[in-house]
């Protein structure tokens, strides 16, 4: 059965955190809508671990729309998870596969747990 992560409706293109807890771990993740799809990644910059959100559901973007590590300012490309500039450059963050189920964006499965 699928788990719900949220209402579609709170997800935005500047992101939404959400913590999924499941068989006693905690997962945080961060959905972004964009054009016209929810993406989904680990809140986890491959750098250092660190979340990439400075407070909740708050991300910063450059103005080309790249998601910027708040801690080292690693640039990450919102559509493939590419890390494009910084210390962890040509690393990618965790994508997490997610689909939309009436009005739900909802994850298929406990597999991301697994890690």
């Amino acid at each position: 059965m699928p788990a719900i992560l949220c209402p579609l409706t709170e997800v935005s293109p500047e992101g939404k955190e959400v913590i999924y807890a499941s068989q006693g771990k905690r997962c945080y993740l961060m959905l972004f809508a964009q054009a016209g799809e929810i993406l989904a990644y680990h809140n986890v910059c491959p750098h250092q671990g660190r979340s990439l959100n400075y407070a909740p559901d708050r991300f910063l973007f450059d103005p080309n729309g790249q998601l910027v590590c708040p801690h080292h300012g690693a640039l990450f490309d919102i559509r493939s998870g590419i890390c494009l500039q910084g210390p962890c450059k040509g690393a990618a963050l965790g994508k997490v596969a997610v689909s939309v189920e009436d009005g739900q964006v909802v994850l298929a499965d406990d597999a991301l747990l697994q890690a």
